[in-house]
């Protein structure tokens, strides 16, 4: 009924004053840049990085950021196994570089994707354009499709 829609659409609610949960643990090996273009060590080129690139070993777990709805389940070159979730008013969360997303991919359906229980997947072997840096996870932000920095989000 229409009480089971509101109730649903009220569940992904991110704005700019909500927080992001680190999607796993590390270090974050390339910041985001978009007003300057950083060296991407395996590329050896200088360009602008939409997204953090968090260093994390294979097979670490990598958990949802903020409460979200699976859009898609793609393979893309650079970034590998890729999981986009809406997370609410215009806010989409892009995870990179993962395997066992098989969870994940059953969510397709419109579930909403709880914070502290669900899995984005986890950590897979680098893709041949992050070599040099190592396994990582792949963590954009965008608003409106435009990126914004997740580390203006992410809590201590």
């Amino acid at each position: 009924g229409v009480q089971a829609a509101v109730g649903t659409q009220a569940t992904v609610n991110f704005s700019e004053d909500s927080s992001l949960d680190w999607p796993v643990a590390g270090n974050v090996l390339l910041d985001y840049s978009m007003d300057g273009s950083i060296f991407f060590p395996t590329l050896k080129v200088y360009k602008y990085n939409p997204a953090l690139i968090i260093g994390a070993d294979v097979g670490s777990p990598v958990a949802a950021a903020a409460k979200g709805i699976v859009d898609s389940v793609k393979v893309d070159e650079e970034t590998g196994t890729t999981v986009s979730m809406n997370i609410g008013n215009g806010y989409e969360l892009t995870y990179g570089q993962l395997k066992e997303v098989s969870a994940i991919i059953a969510d397709l359906g419109g579930n909403v994707v709880s914070v502290h229980h669900d899995r984005s997947g986890e950590v897979s072997e680098p893709s041949k354009y992050y070599c040099e840096e190592g396994s990582n996870l792949y963590f954009k932000l965008t608003k409106d499709g435009t990126p914004v920095d997740p580390f203006l989000f992410l809590g201590e």
